[in-house]
């Protein structure tokens, strides 16, 4: 069923249903003069979230019709993965394009609606009704939050947060493998053009997106929920990757003229010249110590550091704001926490983080100590020389080394769309791609325990997300 609501914009959102209920559609307001060279813009809105995205707290819709534009806004599901609401959306496209007289759209997509947008268009055919998409940091190769939120230390919070389902566990890197791997080889990929932007700023301790860039950081340039090279598509032009985190690339003053040129009927040549390629995935990075889990008695959590680190970064995050919360080092001082915050964005969202922060912290075992029935997950940062040592060896490591892997494999049903049920494993050992041969996505911890040269213990965690085609290949 079709609804629209065109109307005056109210104090709060539009005047028609933009309460998130997915599959409903509206119209905003009809320019004063249409103009025939520019396109209807449609837009699309991401995980966790809803089409008043675009308009509470946001100036996009203000901005675009004071620009003369027509415009559109649709409600997916918050929850469910592209497939779901790549084949919704198509449906609605449809609709839109008879809505506007038969004029192609321009279909601007946030965050994962331009995953979902791609999946309509490629995989559901409603590439007839579009000219052009763009995207706005945009997880094309998946974000590692998602591997992190499904990974056997988080899964536990993100499950108790709401961010442990199924648009969460389709953006994994791995399963974006997956999607890669069918999408940009099918006849329908090259039919739109596609415009990517990328944000590359998560702000302070506090805003939003902080801990989420904080963690993404070991990655690369990111937005506090993206890095900029997995908001890269194959075969896309880059617009431009700049200095705006995950919320301010959706409003209208920081990004509409910016990619303004790409939302016209006709286009000069030059909009269209470069496309990127195929984005290489970087090998998991060794800098970190990730640990997680429910205490059912009162929290007591270790781990080591090594000599001669520069500064280490404690981040806790709980469901709950834990005040008794403290870090004790291995001569015994107790710290604090004096930064403490409730986190924004999407995987963790509602998670309260405390963090601890020093310089140069003592070698040997240190203690996390708080209350009992807290579900929780710390990260520790050590800016450190060991990394790139342990960089440049990782799968290589030498026999003395002791590693725990534990895994998650997800498999595909026979259409290879659905996710099917969990089954868990852990072994011993070194990891290997032999173990993995049975196709589907993977998600792996591996534990990295050791002693430096000076006989100092040692520990990282490399959480990993891949896909193995139907060859028993790893991607």
């Amino acid at each position: 069923m079709m609804l629209i609501f065109p109307g005056m914009v109210k104090a709060g959102g539009f005047g028609g249903d933009d309460r998130g209920t997915p599959g409903y559609w509206y119209a905003g307001d009809t320019p004063g003069l249409i103009d025939p060279e520019k396109s209807p813009l449609v837009f699309v809105h991401g995980y966790n979230n809803s089409s008043a995205v675009w308009h509470e707290g946001n100036d996009m819709y203000e901005v675009a019709l004071a620009n003369g534009y027509e415009t559109a806004f649709i409600d997916l599901h918050p929850d469910r993965d592209m497939w779901a609401n790549g084949a919704m959306l198509a449906e609605k496209l449809e609709d839109m394009y008879h809505h506007f007289g038969g004029k192609k759209l321009v279909v601007v997509g946030y965050s994962k609606g331009g995953v979902d947008i791609q999946t309509a268009l490629v995989h559901y055919g409603a590439h007839q009704y579009v000219s052009n998409v763009i995207s706005l940091s945009s997880p094309h190769h998946g974000t590692q939050l998602a591997d992190l939120a499904h990974s056997s230390a988080a899964w536990w919070l993100a499950a108790l947060l709401g961010n442990n389902n199924e648009a969460t566990e389709s953006l994994q890197t791995g399963n974006m493998q997956y999607f890669r791997a069918i999408t940009d080889t099918h006849e329908n990929a090259a039919k739109n053009f596609y415009f990517t932007l990328g944000g590359t700023k998560w702000g302070s301790f506090g805003s939003a997106s902080y801990w989420g860039g904080l963690y993404l950081s070991q990655y690369g340039k990111n937005d506090g929920v993206v890095t900029t090279v997995n908001s890269r598509l194959p075969g896309a032009s880059i617009v431009q990757e700049g200095s705006w985190n995950h919320t301010t690339i959706r409003e209208g003053s920081y990004t509409f003229q910016v990619f303004r040129p790409y939302t016209m009927v006709t286009q000069p040549a030059s909009v269209l010249a470069s496309a990127s390629k195929i984005t290489p995935i970087s090998q998991p990075n060794v800098h970190s110590i990730v640990k997680g889990g429910k205490a059912v008695n009162a929290l007591n959590d270790h781990f080591a550091v090594e000599e001669n680190v520069k500064s280490m970064t404690v981040s806790f995050l709980s469901e709950k704001n834990l005040s008794s919360l403290t870090l004790t080092g291995p001569d015994g001082k107790e710290y604090k926490t004096k930064k403490v915050y409730k986190e924004g964005s999407e995987f963790f969202k509602g998670a309260w983080v405390h963090q601890f922060e020093m310089d140069a912290p003592e070698a040997g075992p240190w203690s996390l100590k708080g209350p009992r029935n807290a579900s929780y997950l710390y990260t520790v940062s050590l800016d450190s020389p060991l990394n790139d040592t342990l960089q440049q060896t990782a799968g290589i490591m030498n026999k003395n080394k002791i590693y725990k892997t534990k895994w998650t494999h997800f498999g595909f049903d026979s259409t290879g769309k659905k996710l099917q049920e969990k089954t868990k494993g852990e072994k011993s050992g070194l990891l290997a791609d032999s173990e993995f041969k049975q196709e589907g996505v993977y998600n792996v911890t591996t534990e990295v325990r050791g002693v430096t040269s000076n006989g100092k213990p040692f520990e990282r965690t490399i959480i990993e997300s891949f896909y193995v085609n139907k060859d028993g290949e790893r991607q």
